[in-house]
C-alpha cells in the first residue's frame, strides 16, 4: 500500500495544484501527522475503512473517526458520508427499528476498568463448528466487549468456566456483574460462585430489561456485523466472532468519546496497519500515564453526563 501511494503521487491533480500545503517525508505526503490520500486510491482506503471484517461497516461518524486516525484529504468527511450512505450491504442490514425498551437505567457508577460487567446471550443461531450460541460480556466503564462462541446455552457450571477463561484471567474480579434472569443467573452453584470470589449480582427485571442495556447493545452489534459478513450457509459466524471484538472494540462509543481499546490500552488500531502512522514524538511513561488518567477522566465525566452507563 505504502508503495502504491507514493505511485499515486506522481500524478495527482490535488498535490500537483497544492505543492506547499503538505509536507513530504518518507516517499509520502503529510497533512501534520496524517497520510495524505491521492484521489485515484480515495475508493479504496474508504473501503479499508469501512467495508472489511476488521472495519465492521459501521455508519459515518465512527468511519469518519476511524479513518482520521491516519488519513486526510480535502473533503474527506464528505467522502465518507456519501461512501456509507451508498453502501448496499449497509442499506440492508441497517438495525430494525422497533419499539424503545424504555429509558436507560443508571444502575451503577463504575470508576475503572472491569469493575462492573454486563452479561448475555444470543442463542437458536445455525450450528457454525458446533456453536449454536453467542456470549456476549462488556465492561461497563470501557464498554470494551467480548464476544464468546459456545456449543449451546451454558449450564451454571459451564458458565463459571467461561468465566474463568474468559473475563477472570483477562480482566480479574468485577465487583458487580448484571445480567437478565435466565436460568444460570439464578441457580445456587452461580450464586455461590459470585460469592465466593467476592462479588455481587444485579438481574434486570422483567420492568426494566435496558438495566443489562450496554450487553444488548452489545448483542446488537454482534447481529448486525454478522449480517454483514456471514456465509450464504451462516454457518462461518464463529470464524467472524474475533473480527466482529476487533471492529467493535477499535471504534469511538457515544457515551465515552474514545474507542474501548483507547480507554483500555491508550492506543488504538490503524486502520490500515501497514501504512505509518504519524510519529507523536517519543513519549516518557509519565507522560503516557498521565495521558490514560486523563482519558479516564473524561470517560467517567462523559459517562455521568449522559445519565447512564449502559
Amino acid at each position: 500500500m505504502v508503495r502504491t501511494l507514493q505511485g499515486a503521487l506522481l500524478s495527482d491533480p490535488w498535490l500537483m495544484s497544492h505543492p506547499h500545503i503538505l509536507t513530504m517525508r518518507d516517499g509520502l505526503a503529510w497533512k501534520g501527522e496524517k497520510v495524505y490520500v491521492p484521489q485515484s486510491l480515495r475508493v479504496e482506503v474508504l473501503r479499508r475503512g469501512h467495508d472489511v471484517k476488521s472495519a465492521g461497516h459501521f455508519g459515518f461518524l465512527k468511519t469518519l473517526h476511524l479513518l482520521k486516525r491516519q488519513f486526510w484529504w480535502p473533503g474527506m468527511k464528505t467522502d465518507v458520508e456519501k461512501y456509507v450512505r451508498e453502501c448496499s450491504m449497509c442499506a440492508t442490514t441497517k438495525p430494525r427499528i422497533g419499539k424503545p425498551s424504555g429509558l436507560l437505567q443508571q444502575v451503577s457508577d463504575p470508576n475503572r476498568l472491569w469493575k462492573e460487567i454486563g452479561m448475555d446471550f444470543i442463542v437458536d443461531l445455525p450450528a457454525s463448528h458446533g456453536n449454536t450460541v453467542i456470549s456476549t460480556v462488556i465492561d461497563l466503564f470501557s464498554k470494551q466487549a467480548h464476544v464468546i462462541p459456545c456449543k449451546g446455552l451454558p449450564s451454571a457450571r459451564q458458565l463459571t468456566k467461561l468465566f474463568i477463561t474468559h473475563i477472570y484471567r483477562l480482566h480479574g474480579v468485577p465487583h458487580h456483574i448484571i445480567s437478565d434472569r435466565g436460568v444460570q443467573f439464578t441457580t445456587r452453584f452461580w450464586r455461590n460462585f459470585i460469592t465466593s470470589i467476592s462479588s455481587s449480582q444485579g438481574l434486570s427485571s422483567t420492568f426494566h430489561p435496558s438495566t443489562n442495556g450496554a450487553a444488548e447493545r452489545a448483542n446488537a452489534m454482534a447481529e448486525r456485523y454478522l449480517r454483514c459478513y456471514i456465509n450464504y450457509q451462516q454457518t462461518n459466524w464463529a470464524d467472524l466472532l474475533p473480527f466482529a471484538e476487533v471492529a467493535y472494540n477499535n471504534t469511538i462509543h457515544s457515551s465515552t468519546g474514545f474507542t474501548p481499546f483507547r480507554v483500555v490500552h491508550g492506543i488504538e488500531f490503524a486502520p490500515i496497519p501497514e501504512c505509518p502512522q504519524g510519529d507523536p514524538g517519543s513519549q516518557q511513561p509519565h507522560d503516557w500515564v498521565l495521558q490514560i488518567k486523563s482519558v479516564w477522566k473524561s470517560v467517567k465525566k462523559g459517562i455521568t453526563e449522559s445519565g447512564t452507563v449502559i
